[in-house]
């Protein structure tokens, strides 16, 4: 009896290593905790949510104030400048000649009302000054030296304005220090402009207010940004003061570097690289709240809120640690991870409890099985439950039983069956072997069809489809033969063999229906085998082709006839069935097919030729007929030209005799000559290759054009001639009086031919003889 190993399993079962009860457990954790992780999935999502809605909402709050604020310390500064540039002293001080400002009262009057005015905010303000209407300092609180100040931003901006100017932040040229400016036009009594009040204030003013506005907070940073995205103030990072969040372009960098905004140093420098902070920057016109990192070597991102000033074209950035807010989203997501493991624990507990309660019938079901598959046919299972289980139990002992009774006969069904599959297996490989085999000769056939379908001259083809077939299919010999004219011999024209080559140089042929089984081809247009036994013997006595042993010829037939048979031999006996005639026929039949095409192709060329040589015959009579005219051609010089007629000089004569440099043209029409140009040079140098060549386009596009005239000049003519004709014809049918028809037709034809006389002599008719 034969034994199941169970160690080995189908190829295509998987193996599961895990036990019923495992799944189980598995299976009540899955059920269990996918509804507890969802639930605190969301909660956490939700949280996340309100968290992030609430941070956005302080955000948005806070950089709302502190824009506020700037704008409010901008505003009231500028309101100040403003009404400051209007004081009576300093009007009447920009007033006065150059030479009542210096050393008078007025300017000590003047100077102590600066002075006064800079106390405002001893700690911001640099200085107080009056420049005049050229951008000179006449007046300043912080020094006494005077200078030029007009290529300043802020004076080239407020001499076109009628309004008070806040300037951007840039640096000082003395100690590169940073600077705001707020400057106001400054009028006389009549509103002409006379000069300007300048306020200068350290940049520390703007990080002031933003510092004063965030309060004690630790963990808020608000940065303010120009139009370029240059910091003017930071409150989380003072030293990124006066850089760009990214590398500006090399025109905003060169004039930001003349304004005095960077240092003359790289733009790599003056730049602190913060891609994801400029796009959120460069999208807060319609997403206002968004994350990027704006503080370097701290980890995480920040989330910021936008606020645009209204004095200014500056944006406030107020930014929060997204860790932050978001901690309590972090303790959620620790308490729920607890939780679970917690109660994953207590659930593994219990399903394992059950689990083993309901996996022991099983195992016990398994345990049985696994005898039988050892080959025990004698095993049964001892469950005497009245579940499910129990059922399973009582089924299987039941089919174990009938399996001890069908095994018996079990090896002796195996052994017939195998005998089969070997009987078929054999039968297949043989197929498998033919099959193969006619692939092959299908795909050299295709092979040989190309080459077939590519040549047109039948005494390169016929040879090459000779070697061809012989080295595709391995014969000794390959011969084709063709039938002469009159269809009574076929006459051998192509072989590959050395023997058949012999054959081909004493012009082998054979008498079509009486020799060989080619000459039984040629004239019955059935194909035949010859082999090396019985009968067929006779035909292997060809002393030019010794090895024979196997013959078959096809025959070549197209369009109902025969035209002559290809003949393959081989050194092998019995080499060819009939499997092989029509394998090889299918050659037959495509060469048959082409040696027609050829000759056709032949037939079509003879045509042709003989088609263009009737042409150029009428071409040549035709431009005969045309030279007997008058005019022979024309003779044209600097100083005029002439026809040449039958009674002037040969051109050509004269030519020779003048000049030996003169050039002759011959003018052709479809290769046919019809007259020549002959071109004499006006120097000794002659013609370049240049020249000549466009004197032979000339002489073709001339032939072209004068053969067009005299077809229209015939054309008209016979026109003319049938016009004349049907006049005639139209005024003889005018009467119906014989007398009058034959005197019309004498009037015109005098007429139209310009005679004097014309006679009509009525033919006397002879009797029929009966």
């Amino acid at each position: 009896m034969r034994q199941n190993n169970p160690k080995h399993n189908p190829p295509n079962q998987r193996t599961n290593s895990l036990s019923l009860q495992t799944r189980l457990v598995l299976f009540m954790l899955f059920v269990s905790l996918v509804p507890l992780v969802a639930i605190a999935t969301r909660d956490t999502i939700q949280t996340q949510q309100a968290l992030t809605k609430g941070a956005e909402i302080s955000l948005r709050a806070g950089a709302e104030q502190t824009a506020n604020s700037l704008d409010n310390f901008i505003q009231k500064t500028l309101d100040s400048v403003g009404a400051e540039a209007e004081l009576a002293d300093l009007v009447n001080f920009l007033t006065i000649s150059q030479a009542a400002r210096t050393g008078t009262v007025v300017r000590e009057r003047t100077l102590n009302l600066l002075l006064n005015l800079g106390k405002k905010d001893k700690d911001n303000i640099i200085s107080y000054a009056l420049v005049d209407s050229n951008g000179n300092v006449v007046l300043d609180s912080a020094t006494d030296v005077q200078y030029n100040e007009s290529e300043k931003p802020y004076f080239q901006q407020v001499q076109f304005s009628d309004k008070p100017i806040v300037t951007y932040v840039t640096y000082e040229e003395k100690d590169n220090t940073t600077s705001l400016t707020f400057a106001s036009p400054v009028v006389n009594a009549d509103g002409d402009y006379i000069g300007v009040l300048r306020v200068k204030f350290k940049s520390a003013v703007l990080q002031d207010v933003i510092v004063n506005n965030v309060g004690t907070s630790s963990d808020v940073s608000v940065i303010l940004l120009d139009q370029f995205n240059i910091r003017m103030a930071d409150s989380g990072n003072p030293e990124f003061i006066q850089k760009s969040i990214v590398p500006l372009n090399p025109v905003d960098y060169a004039n930001a570097v003349n304004n005095r905004r960077f240092l003359d140093t790289s733009p790599e420098e003056q730049a602190t690289n913060f891609t994801d902070f400029k796009l959120g920057i460069d999208n807060a016109g319609y997403q206002p709240f968004f994350r990027a990192d704006t503080t370097p070597n701290i980890a995480g991102d920040d989330t910021i809120a936008v606020a645009f000033l209204k004095t200014q074209p500056w944006i406030v950035a107020y930014s929060r640690p997204t860790s932050i807010f978001l901690a309590d989203v972090q303790r959620q997501i620790r308490v729920n991870i607890v939780l679970i493991i917690v109660v994953s624990i207590l659930i593994a507990i219990i399903a394992t409890i059950l689990a083993r309660n309901l996996a022991r019938p099983i195992i016990s079901l398994t345990k049985t099985a696994n005898a039988i598959s050892q080959g025990d046919l004698s095993a049964r299972s001892k469950i005497n439950t009245r579940d499910e289980i129990g059922l399973l139990a009582n089924t299987f002992n039941t089919m174990s039983a009938q399996i001890q009774e069908l095994v018996t006969s079990l090896e002796q069904r195996v052994e017939q069956r195998t005998a089969e599959l070997v009987q078929r297996s054999t039968e297949l490989a043989e197929a498998t072997k033919q099959s193969q085999k006619r692939a092959d000769e299908l795909q050299a056939i295709a092979e040989i069809a190309r080459y077939i379908s590519t040549e047109k001259q039948l005494e390169r083809l016929l040879p090459l489809v000779a070697q061809a077939v012989s080295e595709r299919f391995g014969f000794y010999h390959v011969g084709i033969f063709l039938l002469s004219e009159n269809g009574k011999f076929a006459i051998l024209r192509a072989a590959n063999s050395a023997g058949g080559k012999k054959m081909l140089e004493r012009q082998h042929k054979l008498e079509v229906g009486q020799v060989g089984i080619v000459g039984y081809v040629t004239s019955t247009g059935k194909p035949r085998i010859a082999l090396d036994t019985g009968a067929d013997s006779v035909y292997f006595n060809n002393p030019d082709l010794p090895e024979t042993h196997s013959e078959m010829a096809l025959p070549l037939s197209v369009r109902g006839s025969i035209i002559g048979a290809l003949d393959v031999q081989s050194v092998t006996p019995n080499a060819f069935t009939d499997e092989d005639a029509g394998i090889l026929g299918l050659l037959a039949d495509q060469l048959a097919i082409a040696i027609d095409n050829v000759r056709l192709l032949e037939d079509a060329q003879n045509a042709l030729a003989e088609s263009r040589i009737a042409f150029r015959e009428y071409l040549s009579e035709a431009w005969q007929n045309k030279s007997a005219s008058k005019i022979r051609g024309y003779y044209q010089t600097l100083s005029g030209g002439q026809l040449v007629t039958n009674k002037t000089e040969a051109i050509g004569e004269t030519f020779k005799d003048k000049d030996a440099k003169a050039l002759a043209v011959p003018i052709q029409l479809h290769s046919q000559d019809i007259g020549t140009i002959y071109i004499r040079p006006n120097n000794k140098k002659g013609f370049d290759k240049d020249e000549i060549n466009i004197i032979e386009s000339v002489a073709e596009r001339l032939g072209l054009a004068l053969d067009n005239a005299r077809l229209f000049e015939e054309t008209s003519t016979r026109a003319e001639r049938e016009r004349l004709v049907t006049d005639i014809t139209t005024k003889i049918r005018t009467t119906n009086d014989p007398q009058e028809m034959i005197q019309t037709a004498v009037d015109e034809l005098k007429r139209a031919l310009g005679v004097t006389q014309v006679e009509i002599v009525p033919q006397k008719i002879s009797p029929p003889d009966n």
